[in-house]
């Protein structure tokens, strides 16, 4: 399999097309050997790159929300005591290692990186490099050799995890079939009767008398909706929204995500066109119209989820593989140089000439 350049060429434009951003680098030796897979030696310097560069982009979204601590406030850390910072480094050394990986199983599905390839991330490179301010480029620790091997690991990364989706979905296309997603489908309307907050944000519980009573509205619906009228006009008139919902024999119970199982139970009764009385499920009344007892699309729809389900399982199951066989080797002493302690910010035109944000 042989894909044109689209891809490098997309992912090359995405990068160059990055803004201007400030920020204070690491002191770090980048000619540090930062970690090693195989016999293939990563330079601290290219960890240290690929790292900014994710960090500026987290640090675009969530500075304004969090505060310019939020990578090593402990306020953020997890359960364990890993901050932000411990999070996303770690995040940052399975990217590098499983790209590392893809590259070496290329010839597994045919990919290959052209010339042509080549020329389109040198020149994104040069773009990044150019369009970026000094200070930027500083902080990133960024050059023209670690931005051009980022675009060549994206654009083989890119190309791979096509290829393997596409081989993993031809698969599970071949091990699932439609016969087993059978569906049927029904129109309901539910009227909630669970706790709620006021106004002044207390609970409120609805009283025996509340209950019964829009019970009794629901009632008349239904009795409205079996003489034969019209569901989504008869909807409008009282004020109720109609959704439909399908189903098949894989559908979970209540307390595992499935619909309500009252409402399940009586479906399964109905023929298409019935309607259902009024159906007490758990802090909620509903009336359903079974509208299809196998329907197709609905069928097809589950069938295709079901699909990329298990293709996801299936292309985890590769790239775990690769992982499990994997001898890639971080130097922590040399990885722990590498921190996030300063932000990155967009830079506006009034700051082009005057400094950082640290």
């Amino acid at each position: 399999m042989k894909h044109g350049k689209s891809t490098a060429v997309l992912l090359a434009a995405a990068v160059a097309a990055s803004l201007a951003l400030t920020g204070c680098g690491d002191s770090i030796d980048q000619n540090a050997v930062g970690a090693t897979i195989g016999d293939q030696e990563i330079s601290l310097g290219y960890m240290n790159f690929y790292a900014h560069y994710t960090q500026s982009s987290y640090d675009s979204l969530f500075v304004s929300y969090y505060g310019e601590d939020y990578w090593t406030n402990e306020s953020y850390a997890d359960d364990d005591g890993h901050t932000m910072e411990d999070e996303v480094k770690e995040y940052i050394l399975e990217e590098i290692e499983l790209e590392y990986l893809l590259e070496a199983h290329m010839d597994d599905y045919g990919i290959e990186i052209t010339d042509e390839d080549m020329t389109a991330i040198q020149a994104a490179a040069e773009e990044f490099m150019s369009e970026n301010s000094s200070k930027a480029i500083k902080a990133m620790g960024a050059t023209q050799e670690y931005v051009e091997d980022f675009l060549y690991y994206q654009t083989v990364a890119t190309r791979m995890e096509d290829a393997i989706s596409e081989d993993v979905e031809a698969q599970a296309t071949e091990q699932l079939s439609i016969d087993d997603y059978s569906r049927r489908t029904f129109s309901y309307i539910v009227v909630d009767v669970s706790d709620y907050t006021d106004d002044d944000g207390e609970t409120v519980s609805y009283t025996d008398e509340e209950k019964a009573a829009l019970e009794e509205t629901a009632e008349a619906f239904a009795a409205s909706l079996q003489a034969g009228e019209d569901m989504d006009t008869l909807a409008e008139t009282y004020e109720y929204t109609v959704s439909t919902y399908s189903y098949g024999e894989d559908e979970a119970s209540e307390d595992d995500g499935g619909f309500c199982d009252a409402v399940i139970e009586v479906a399964d009764t109905l023929t298409a066109g019935q309607v259902s009385g009024v159906i007490e499920g758990t802090d909620a009344y509903y009336v359903i119209r079974l509208d299809s007892e196998d329907d197709a699309d609905a069928a097809q729809t589950a069938l295709e989820t079901a699909i990329g389900e298990l293709a996801d399982e299936l292309y985890t199951e590769v790239t775990d593989g690769y992982t499990e066989d994997s001898d890639f080797e971080v130097d922590e002493e040399q990885w722990a140089k590498v921190t996030f302690t300063s932000v990155f910010s967009l830079e506006t035109e009034e700051e082009e000439d005057t400094g950082v944000s640290e």
